[in-house]
């Protein structure tokens, strides 16, 4: 009996780790404030708390990956279980991914040099100029197919120096993002000039992911939404940004 309990036990437990979820892997890219690195390589932001949080709620186990966007992407597109934050939802990317969210909203602000003497009150305004975006982006990405001369660099960051030199006229990004960046390298001769857009950001996953478990985490994020999670994570970090 004792041999045949601990042979069922075993099988049992075979069982269990054949259909055991595997863990996500979760992707992102240095996007201050929301996804980052700090002190000793830990990833943090305002949505990887949020994603963490999530996670937790649903029990599920997961690793966090900083990657080039790009890179990312495309990894997120092709393998299953695998996840990438913070991602516009764009009309071109919808059927590429499941989607949960949103996680936050993202201001989309032109930055100029502080003695640009253009006066901007549209976005149809900066027609006639170059504009800095990066590869891959949803910003440089709407830019580009409404007609506009985007010349795109590899990281947002280059933008600063790229706008600094005088390479480009005006640099489109993320408000939040925009801020951090300057912050960051402590350049303080460029200002934004004009928000011409409102986007929100989601995690973005998968389209293997069951169907399931996207309405499992969708509806702990509005269960965050409900008890003020999310009002004071996006606090810890965008009341100083406004």
């Amino acid at each position: 009996m004792t041999c045949r309990f601990r042979l069922a036990s075993l099988l049992l437990a075979s069982s269990f780790a054949v259909h055991a979820a595997p863990p996500l892997r979760m992707l992102t890219e240095d996007y201050p404030p929301f996804n980052m690195t700090g002190p000793g390589g830990h990833i943090s932001g305002l949505s990887t708390e949020i994603v963490q949080e999530l996670l937790k709620r649903a029990g599920s186990s997961y690793a966090i990956e900083l990657l080039p966007w790009i890179r990312a992407f495309n990894l997120t597109v092709l393998e299953a279980n695998t996840c990438l934050y913070s991602t516009t939802r764009t009309d071109a990317r919808e059927h590429q991914f499941k989607w949960i969210g949103p996680l936050v909203e993202n201001p989309w602000v032109l930055y100029a040099r502080a003695d640009n003497r253009h006066a901007v009150l549209s976005l149809e305004e900066t027609r006639p100029f170059k504009i800095g975006g990066y590869s891959g982006d949803a910003v440089s990405q709407y830019l580009i197919d409404r007609g506009f001369d985007v010349d795109l660099a590899n990281t947002d960051q280059l933008n600063v120096k790229k706008l600094l030199a005088g390479r480009i006229d005006f640099w489109a990004t993320g408000k939040y993002l925009g801020a951090s960046l300057l912050a960051r390298e402590k350049v303080s001769q460029l200002k934004p000039v004009l928000t011409f857009n409102t986007t929100l950001l989601y995690l973005a996953c998968n389209p293997a992911m069951p169907d399931a478990q996207v309405q499992q985490l969708n509806e702990l994020l509005r269960g965050m939404q409900r008890d003020g999670t999310l009002a004071r994570i996006n606090a810890k970090y965008l009341n100083q940004k406004e």
